[in-house]
């Protein structure tokens, strides 16, 4: 055991290094504050990682949280045709080696932490696993994939702060409306809209006027006033003033203003969030979105913890510890390896809360994601999609990404999808979803692997030191930045107290 750190003090202990956690802790130790930042993982990325194929199952048997995620149902083959085979690890973890060069071996080590079907450790299946693993560092897999508006709070945060230059971005070629089985492109640009055969003359001129009034910061202040004003709701209030209905109106609603599944958002709020994507259209390149090489949420909290460690801040990971209260109301943090240290104050990743922690059952997003043996949407490509089923209540987001952005070897491509609540619940929905955009499609692309899975919140005591939350189901890494603005104004208010 090294005890170099033992009865050391510190301002602030950080738990986890996921995006929130590790913006916060480059943040206090920009202001001369003394932080250890600590993960009991070896990989950084919390609940945003990304991994090889092999370590997605190293995560699945040995790193995931199981009161977060009790399982993890693996299907390898194309399940619509019932040619496929099901394993569902849901046992207790254990330190595991997950071998990534050997089907057998692979299968093998997940045996004991799986039930599943008979036939899982078939030649057939093995061939087909072995296939996967021949490629396994090709593979980038996201446990929260996310995008980032080219004028949304994260592109200005790493700006603004000089590490832009740590993540590599591509811009997002598409967004897609996923409805009635069919893909229907959202125009996204106003030369966009001239040029689209799928738009009637009235329809053109219906969306044009939508992109002028909000391009226009006079025009678009007025919108806003009136919206403010207005007691509908953001779709009546588009509907009433912009005689948007159909695609247009499902287009507008969903796959730009991305309104949720359930939500019914005020008319302020969806005119705000259809401006910002309107102004995100132009500044990187056509599109709105910006997508992350190698998976955004972990290249950009290493960006975050690089940034720590310049301003003075303190790494450990694969690092078991134990909060405990200690005197004048601060901490003691007990680490395995590395003695006991005193912290003023705690930030922590919901995981690390205490085992009689609950579940949220409130806070919960499923997901899956797909891996395809044919770039079903074009092989150098990216694409948002949002599918809608039946009155707009079945609103699923997917993610397309393929070789492009390193998220699969070339000839690849893999599909996310995911939605709030719980994977008995949506699994049918993700997986129609998916299935929509595998067949809309005329390359006859088949899935060799598909996983479903979900997140839950933790509802963590008052009593306990300052806790983050999960990723929630937003498309982009908003949402992100402003959850660890609001918990760093928190914890600096108390600072002057």
């Amino acid at each position: 055991m090294d005890n170099s750190l033992d009865n050391e003090e510190f301002d602030v202990v950080v738990l986890g290094t996921g995006l929130i956690e590790s913006i916060i802790a480059s943040d206090i130790a920009a202001a001369d504050r003394k932080v250890l930042h600590i993960d009991r993982n070896p990989y950084y990325g919390g609940n945003f990682a990304c991994f090889s194929l092999s370590s997605f199952f190293q995560w699945a048997v040995q790193h995931r949280d199981v009161r977060q995620t009790p399982r993890v149902e693996v299907i390898l083959g194309d399940a619509s045709q019932k040619s496929s085979s099901t394993l569902v690890i849901d046992r207790a973890l254990s330190s595991i080696d997950v071998p990534c060069n050997s089907a057998s071996l692979l299968l093998q080590a997940l045996g004991p932490y799986s039930t599943g079907s008979q036939d899982f450790d078939s030649e057939r299946y093995r061939a087909l696993l072995e296939r996967l693993l021949a490629n396994d560092r090709k593979y980038s897999i996201e446990l929260a994939p996310k995008l980032s508006l080219c004028r949304g709070d994260m592109i200005d945060l790493l700006v603004d702060l000089g590490i832009g230059e740590y993540v590599q971005f591509k811009g997002l070629e598409h967004n897609y409306l996923v409805r009635n089985g069919v893909l229907e492109r959202v125009p996204d640009s106003k030369e966009d809209i001239f040029a689209s055969k799928s738009l009637s003359l009235i329809e053109k001129r219906k969306l044009m006027r939508l992109m002028t009034v909000i391009s226009d910061d006079d025009e678009c202040d007025k919108l806003l006033d009136e919206a403010t004003q207005d007691s509908s709701d953001f779709v009546s209030f588009i509907q009433t003033k912009f005689k948007l209905d159909g695609k247009l109106l499902d287009a507008v609603v969903y796959a730009v203003a991305r309104v949720g599944a359930g939500e019914i958002p005020s008319a302020r709020d969806g005119c705000e969030s259809v401006r910002k994507y309107v102004r995100s259209m132009g500044r990187y390149g056509r599109m709105a979105y910006l997508c992350a090489m190698y998976g955004g949420g972990s290249e950009m909290a290493q960006a975050f913890c690089r940034l720590c460690a310049v301003s003075g801040g303190t790494y450990i990971l694969g690092e078991d510890v134990e909060v405990s209260g200690g005197k004048d109301g601060g901490f003691n943090v007990r680490l395995q390896n590395h003695g006991t240290v005193r912290a003023k104050s705690v930030i922590m990743a919901s995981s690390y809360a205490n085992a009689s922690a609950a579940t949220n059952d409130s806070l919960v997003i499923s997901r899956a994601f797909c891996i395809l043996d044919q770039p079903v949407l074009g092989d150098d490509t990216s694409a948002l999609l949002s599918y809608i089923g039946k009155d707009g209540e079945q609103t699923v987001s997917l993610l397309y990404l393929t070789q492009a952005t390193m998220a699969t070897p070339l000839g690849h491509s893999i599909l996310y999808a995911w939605a709030p609540g719980q994977i008995a619940d949506k699994k049918e929905q993700l997986n129609k979803a998916m299935q929509a955009v595998i067949h809309s499609s005329a390359s006859g692309a088949t899935p060799l692997l598909t996983v479903f899975f979900e997140m839950r919140e933790l509802a963590v005591g008052r009593e306990s030191p300052i806790v983050t939350g999960l990723p929630d189901a937003t498309v982009d890494f908003d949402s992100t930045v402003k959850d660890a603005r609001r918990i760093l104004s928190g914890y600096f208010s108390g600072q002057q107290n």
